[in-house]
Parts: C-alpha cells; structure tokens; sequence
C-alpha cells in the first residue's frame, strides 16, 4: 500500500481515512518535547485523536536505542496491542524512526502514521519506509522496511521547534536540490529562509525523495543516490554522539556533504562551484556550526558504515542531478578532504 499524504487541510480527509481502517484503538507516541509543545496543538487540529492512549519517551537522539523500543513493546502489551491497533508518531526523525521501528516488529507488524514536527522529518525523515534505531553506538545500526500508512504535515509545528532544530532541517532539503539540478541547488543556495520552510518547499522536497523511493523502496540502487553527504555524514554525527556536545543529525550532514562534494570534485571532476555555493549557504544558514573533529576520529564509524560492503563506498555527485552509487574511496582520498 502507498503512503498516503495529507497536508494542512486535509484534517477531515485524514480522520475519515483513519475511520476506514476500522482499528480496534489508536495509541499516540511523543517524545518529552513533542508531548508537551505539539500535542496541545494537534488537540485543535485533530480533536478525535484526544481520546486515545499515549506513550511517552525520552526526547534526543540518545534515546533512539533498543532499550526505548523495548519501553515502547511494553507499553504496547499493557495497553493490549495488535495488528487491529493504529500507532501514530508525534515527532521529529527520533520519533519516526523508533516509532516505526517499533511498530514494524510488534506482532509481526502494526500499521503506523507519522505526523512529523520537525523540518527535517517534514522533508525527509517521515516517508520511505526505513525505520531504525541505533545500537551499539552505530548510526541505525538495526532497522526495518516499513511505509507509514500515511503522513500528516503540518506547518503549524515548526513554530515548536527551536531555531537550530529548525534549520537542522535544511541540509536534507538541500541535498534534494543537488539530486535535482544545478539550477534548483543554486536557488535553494539564495533563496530566503521563509521561502525554504515553507510548505511549497516542503511538498517539493518531499516529491523528489517519493520519486526516488516509489523507483527503489529497497535501496538497491537509485535509492542510495539520497546517501550523498551521509556516509561521512553519519560517520560525523556517531562520534559526536560519543561527546558531550552531540550534533543535530542535519548538521552532521551538511559537514557530510562538504566533505563528499569536495570527494567528487576529485573523482568526477565536479565543479568547484557547487562546493563554493555550499560554504556560502552554510555560513548563511548554519553560521554557528563550527565543531573540531580528524579523519582518524571518525575512520572506525565510516568504515562500520552499512553500506560499505567491500571498502569505504558512498554516493558521489557527478553533477548537480546526476549522482554515481557506491563509489569505491580511498583513505587518502577522504583524509585530503578534511583540509577545507
């Protein structure tokens, strides 16, 4: 079954697509942050949802582990469960993520929906079908394939969001832009800050992950052109996971994505105007991110990395809109990178 989409407006359509399914009961799951700030507002937006049981856990990153999933199951059995059961995820990428975890593996599979609150899970994190947790301080290290029964997007939830939260968001949405075309990353690079939260941008971010996805829902190969920037990317946000000062996961990629750009200008000759165009929308948007860290901190992350099968492989940009899949990097290659 394909995701089904609604947007601001389309609350009436939402609870009669609900009703449809004719679940047993429905079970809200937020995150500390989400519980408060956004439930509050999905009392106006969707009232009939207020009825329902709602499982609280802990709200970062750093809860995204097996332990929580486990809280989750519990709550779901004492609660009395099944697959007639709905869960639906309030929250950022950490919610999605575990809450469709989670629901993937109860009882063999429950249906979820995903209401996201951040941008990032906006534009990327709520749809696609990849569900995970971290485990064993690798980045979703154990996961699962499958699609939220449907999304519902909102824009009202980003005013809950904390500014740096909110432009976490905007490296996923940029990496779009660069699988689409030089034309679209360039306006993406100069466009005002309210133009790229905005639910046009959000819809049209969205659209170019689902026509990736609905070509490749197993990541087999066009799928893992929407790696680019998150090999080292990822490699990044898993050693700083370890600190004391833990990086947001779209700023890890928007480090990633300097870094593998700067690799495709070696390997594929990429322009060195992409790269200059990047530095300038990191300094616009993402002017506070500045973080120390060596090849040699995160070499072990990388090379745990699940998509490498045989060496360090990550998706490379040939060009804006045409992106090569798991090319073969060489240590040196990545060690030259951290120079810029």
């Amino acid at each position: 079954m394909m995701t089904e989409l609604f947007f601001n407006g389309d609350e009436h359509r939402l609870m009669a697509f609900i009703a449809e399914q004719q679940y047993n009961q429905i079970i809200l799951l937020a995150d500390t942050n989400t519980n408060g700030h956004c439930i509050p507002l999905l009392r106006n937006l969707l009232p009939r949802l207020m009825n329902s049981n709602r499982i609280v856990i802990p709200s970062g990153e750093q809860n995204k582990t097996l332990d929580v999933s486990c809280l989750i199951w519990n709550e779901l059995n004492r609660l009395n469960a099944g697959r007639s059961s709905l869960l639906i995820n309030i929250g950022g990428g950490m919610v999605s993520d575990i809450g469709g975890f989670a629901a993937s593996v109860f009882k063999r599979g429950m249906d979820f929906i995903n209401i996201p609150t951040t941008l990032l899970s906006m534009t990327d994190a709520c749809y696609g079908g990849k569900t995970g947790i971290d485990f064993n301080g690798l980045k979703n290290n154990l996961g699962t394939f499958q699609e939220p029964l449907a999304i519902y997007i909102h824009p009202i939830f980003l005013q809950t969001v904390p500014d740096r939260i909110l432009k976490s968001g905007l490296a996923e949405s940029v990496k779009h832009a660069l699988l689409t075309s030089h034309d679209q990353f360039r306006y993406y690079c100069q466009a005002p800050f309210a133009d790229l939260i905005s639910v046009d941008a959000i819809r049209n971010s969205i659209a170019v992950k689902m026509s990736i996805v609905t070509k490749d829902p197993k990541d087999q190969n066009l799928r893992q052109t929407l790696n680019l920037g998150h090999t080292i990317g990822h490699a990044i946000e898993s050693y700083f996971l370890q600190t004391n000062t833990p990086l947001l996961h779209g700023e890890a990629v928007l480090l990633g994505l300097k870094h593998e750009i700067k690799l495709s200008e070696g390997i594929f000759g990429l322009s060195e105007t992409v790269l200059n165009e990047l530095m300038i929308f990191k300094e616009k948007h993402f002017a506070e991110l500045k973080v120390s860290y060596s090849y040699s901190d995160i070499r072990d992350f990388l090379l745990h990395d699940k998509k490498n099968k045989t060496g360090i492989r990550m998706s490379l940009l040939k060009n804006p809109g045409d992106c090569e899949i798991q090319v073969l990097v060489q240590d040196h290659q990545v060690m030259e990178t951290f120079t810029i």
